[in-house]
């Protein structure tokens, strides 16, 4: 497919580049160094023949005390060019057509590159001292020799390119095994990630078991994305399943509420009846269409807290009540009710509090857990509600005298539709949503809500919520005395 990108391909190229300019750099560094042994090297020979030449210098046994070249004993080499000359400039011997070069001035030996015969050579201009008949008074006669020797340096050119050429030729094979070996390497290196993506093909909407492979759990680099995927999709999982649940349960509800109202209204319909039994068959199906009602707004406003979650996670939404407000109407609402079960209903705040949630979300949430605890307490108990903050947080906790919760209902009460004991019935209007609608509140607001049993019996509702302190009130309380 064009525009794929293969990382294996690009790490494999990345490294063969690195290491042909890592190669190319040895190989010039190995010229340089190369060039310069190998021309040491030369120098010296040409300062050893040089100084052969110069032990060549003899007395040439005349009455001037001149010297002469003998070159009997000394060996040149072949396509050599030299020049002997005394202090007056008088040829003792020569070889080939050496240029003529500044001999004149510097004593130390000194070295020219000179093209001659239309090759490169190099050539050393060396001064040496001879003395004739040192056992004079005089201390004898001095001769100053200058000898201007040289001989082609193609051979010194010659062993640099065959370092070169070795270089260059190991380095070719290093590159074609490692990059055999990388490729080998990486596709085992890479094994696991396969694994892991197999693994995850094998996932559709009717299987979402997904267990990652023990090799990518054992690769370090590998672990936290495997268990990524794994609690995501498990995440996932549990999520289709309460959206099917839920789908499930809405329609049983609905299905079972149309259901009693139809057959109320045929119940009415099979016979003439008196005005006193279709009044009263009238009311029970509008309270039974009031359940009904009351069923579908709650499902309403569970799917209008998920949708408002989603936009908040698209940016921040400015909104904030009273939470101490709220619970006081929340109060004032369910005083009739507590009031024929004869429960005291008691607040104790201990400042007031500003919560991101809106004042109607706020009520509902409020409502929605004092309407259960009072539905759950006894008759003549006492549901007590606090309300305090620590520091950038308000806890509000409900406290009633109930029955509690059973182990095998503590991990259903926040699901929708889920009733786990008499209290929640159909008989006593509960829809099993309201609990579903309080965590999605308290979610929104970036907060949780807990429900577990109390130390002395019923059960003990805790709401978290973040929190902006706005003035004290230590020592605030109301209460709902119900007769």
């Amino acid at each position: 497919m064009t525009g794929d990108i293969s990382i294996t391909r690009r790490l494999i190229v990345t490294v063969l580049v690195l290491e042909l300019l890592s190669a190319i750099s040895l190989i010039i560094i190995v010229a340089f160094h190369e060039r310069h042994v190998q021309l040491k090297a030369f120098d010296a020979s040409l300062v050893a023949t040089a100084e052969s030449l110069a032990g060549a210098v003899q007395d040439a046994e005349d009455e001037a005390d001149n010297v002469m070249l003998d070159l009997q004993e000394v060996h040149t080499s072949k396509d050599a060019a030299f020049r002997v000359e005394d202090e007056r400039g008088r040829m003792l011997g020569s070889e080939g057509e050496p240029p003529a070069l500044e001999t004149a001035g510097r004593q130390e030996p000194s070295f020219r590159d000179v093209e001659l015969r239309g090759h490169a050579y190099r050539f050393l201009v060396l001064h040496r001292l001879r003395i004739v008949d040192p056992g004079k008074l005089d201390g004898g006669v001095r001769h100053t020799i200058t000898i201007v020797y040289g001989t082609p340096v193609a051979h010194v050119w010659h062993e640099v390119l065959e370092a070169i050429r070795f270089y260059s030729i190991a380095t070719a094979i290093l590159l074609g095994v490692t990059a055999s070996l990388m490729i080998w390497l990486l596709r085992k290196g890479l094994a696991p990630v396969h694994e892991l993506a197999h693994e995850a093909e094998r996932i559709s909407s009717s299987d979402w078991r997904f267990n990652a492979p023990a090799s990518a759990k054992r690769t370090i680099e590998l672990r936290p994305l495997a268990l990524a995927l794994e609690a995501a999709l498990a995440r996932l999982q549990r999520s289709f399943e309460q959206q099917r649940r839920f789908t499930n349960d809405a329609a049983h509800e609905l299905k079972t509420d149309v259901a009693i109202v139809k057959s109320s209204l045929q119940l009415l319909s099979m016979r003439k009846r008196t005005v006193e039994e279709y009044i009263r068959g009238l009311t029970l199906s509008v309270n039974d269409f009031t359940r009904l009602e009351n069923t579908v707004q709650k499902m309403l406003t569970l799917a209008r807290l998920e949708q408002q979650m989603e936009n908040d996670k698209l940016g921040a939404v400015n909104r904030s009540c009273s939470l101490r407000d709220a619970v006081e109407d929340s109060v004032n609402q369910i005083n009739s009710f507590a009031q024929l079960k004869a429960v005291d209903v008691q607040i104790e705040s201990t400042a007031e509090v500003r919560v991101p949630i809106d004042s109607r979300d706020a009520f509902l949430l409020c409502s929605n857990i004092l309407l259960n605890a009072v539905q759950h307490s006894p008759d003549g108990s006492t549901v007590r509600i606090t309300l305090t903050v620590n520091e950038q947080t308000v806890q509000l906790t409900v406290k009633d005298r109930g029955e509690g919760i059973s182990v095998e209902d503590r991990l259903h009460l926040f699901e929708p539709f889920y009733r786990g004991d008499p209290s929640r019935s159909r008989k006593s209007g509960g829809t099993g949503l309201g609990l579903s609608i309080c965590r999605a509140i308290c979610e929104r607001a970036g907060g949780t809500i807990e429900i577990v049993n109390g130390t002395s019996g019923g059960a003990l509702v805790t709401v978290t919520l973040p929190a902006e302190v706005l003035e004290d009130t230590s020592g605030l309380s109301a209460s709902l005395k119900t007769q």
